[in-house]
């Protein structure tokens, strides 16, 4: 994992979908918070950059228990802006390529780690996953498992769950959606990952149901192509 230095999680959105009133990377299940076990998975990567907004105090006050050494960024206007501002104001003075991820996303530990394996400081990289939650973005690959579209009206089998490194990539604050920065640096090779993104509660239902405490692992998605 040398090349990967930074890594940005975009946690600031009210999680309105859920209806849970609390900031979606504060979720537990079993017994530990989203955000934490994310942590964990970055252990290694020295700059960790957590953009913040509805709960921030929460979130951050959560973090400093167990991690010190992270930045908090706070997106003031996370009620009016997306995931594409938060994605923004983190990557903001960066050269180097950098991970990117949702603050909503419980990731099964041995294939992200095969994920950050894979990665190459000379080109971005993009995980996929097993299409599953209410609203996904579906991925759209060619017959070398590269993705080649990235978009929501067409049921492809597989989601990208917003989980992806990339290398000269611009985020640009006026798009509304991360996906959006990213469709015009298409095609980028895919990598797939067990995980679950939680936007609605029939999503945390399905990943409570499957996420395996004893081994920190998920029920394999043996349909994604490797």
């Amino acid at each position: 994992m040398a090349y990967i230095k930074h890594a940005i999680i975009c946690a600031a959105g009210l999680g309105s979908r859920l209806g849970l009133n609390k900031t979606k990377s504060l979720i537990k299940v079993n017994h530990k918070k989203i955000i934490d076990y994310q942590l964990e998975l970055l252990r290694d990567v020295p700059d960790v950059r957590i953009v913040v907004g509805f709960q921030s105090e929460k979130v951050i006050a959560h973090v400093r228990k167990t991690r010190k050494h992270v930045t908090f960024i706070n997106n003031y206007y996370y009620k009016t802006t997306s995931s594409s501002y938060s994605a923004y104001l983190g990557t903001q003075n960066l050269s180097d390529p950098f991970l990117l991820l949702a603050g909503d996303v419980l990731i099964e530990p041995n294939s992200f780690s095969g994920f950050l394996k894979t990665c190459k400081s000379n080109q971005s990289l993009i995980g996929i996953t097993k299409a599953k939650s209410q609203h996904p973005i579906f991925v759209d690959l060619d017959q070398n498992k590269k993705v080649v579209g990235l978009q929501r009206n067409s049921n492809t089998g597989f989601e990208w769950p917003c989980i992806s490194f990339l290398n000269g990539v611009t985020i640009k604050k006026q798009n509304k959606y991360i996906f959006e920065n990213l469709i015009v640096e298409l095609p980028i090779k895919s990598y797939p990952i067990n995980c679950y993104e939680i936007d609605t509660k029939t999503d945390l239902e399905l990943a409570r149901k499957n996420h395996d405490h004893r081994i920190f692992s998920f029920v394999s998605s043996r349909d994604i192509p490797v």
